[in-house]
């Protein structure tokens, strides 16, 4: 019998004091999988693929700072480790031992992160197109992007967010900004706007526009890699974005266990309506479902 939810349920988790929201999806005795959405994207980015793995108990985050989830302070800045830490935290409040885990872009990379740091908590990890990187950064760049960063923090807090009319309008400026359709654009908007007076605006904290500060420099990205002992299936779209393509061959040479597949479509290919079925596909067949 398939008990599995045909519509998610809203839950929260408490993560070292933080509140994340989530969409669990799926078969509430099913396999435990986190999926983990991209920059400025939210839950809902899973919105056509979850359904499609009714047998696992899927947990789709907002991660920190994003959708439903609460933000960080002022001053503390969106560090791919503290949402590593955050999701170590998640596992221990779900009582989760083991999971699989399902990131796009920023939340592929973060897969991959917390996949080389905990490989004994990780059972199979899918990437759809993005892997870690150290997106190029040499010792000099980093500082210099740590500097921005901590200056743009004091400008954030005097920052007035931009207001639209409404929903639509928002709407038509992510397709103009992006590849992704009208469709795609409203499943997020519709988790990732907030009404307030005069119309709408996003509900992602503004920190997020600023850089990333603390990356890794490369060998501690080798090293990653190295660790990750969990099966790993990176799906890349035919259209997607290229960030990771440059550093993609020393992924591939120091990963141990990781499969690659190139499929028809843009960056968001598990969201978009002509593309979704073909990555479901892969990922039943690599979950063994």
């Amino acid at each position: 019998m398939n008990i599995a939810a045909p519509t998610p349920k809203e839950i929260s988790i408490n993560a070292l004091g933080l509140t994340l929201r989530a969409q669990q999806w799926g078969n509430p005795e099913g396999e435990p999988t986190f999926a983990l959405h991209g920059w400025l994207d939210n839950a809902a980015t899973f919105a056509r693929l979850a359904p499609e793995l009714p047998e696992l108990n899927l947990i789709a985050l907002d991660s920190a700072g994003h959708g439903l989830s609460e933000h960080r302070p002022a001053g503390v800045p969106y560090v791919p480790m503290f949402d590593v830490q955050e999701l170590l935290a998640a596992a221990a409040w779900l009582e989760w031992e083991t999971f699989n885990l399902i990131g796009h872009s920023r939340g592929a990379a973060l897969a991959g992160e917390f996949a080389g740091y905990f490989p004994e908590r990780v059972e199979k990890v899918v990437l759809i197109d993005n892997i870690l990187t150290t997106g190029g950064a040499t010792p000099r760049e980093r500082i210099s992007i740590n500097r921005y960063t901590m200056k743009q923090s004091l400008r954030a807090l005097d920052r007035e967010v931009p207001i639209y009319p409404d929903l639509d309008s928002l709407i038509a400026l992510v397709c103009k900004n992006t590849k992704v359709s009208q469709d795609a654009a409203r499943l997020l908007l519709e988790r990732g706007h907030i009404e307030v007076d005069g119309g709408v605006t996003w509900r992602t904290d503004p920190k997020l526009r600023t850089r990333t500060p603390l990356r890794l420099p490369c060998e501690q990205v080798d090293e990653i890699m190295r660790r990750s002992a969990s099966p790993a299936l990176l799906i890349i779209a035919e259209e997607g974005e290229p960030w990771f393509h440059d550093e993609l061959e020393r992924r591939q040479e120091h990963h141990p266990n990781l499969a690659t597949i190139t499929l028809p479509g843009t960056h968001h290919l598990h969201l978009e309506a002509d593309t979704w079925a073909a990555v479901a596909a892969e990922i039943r067949a690599f979950l063994g479902l």
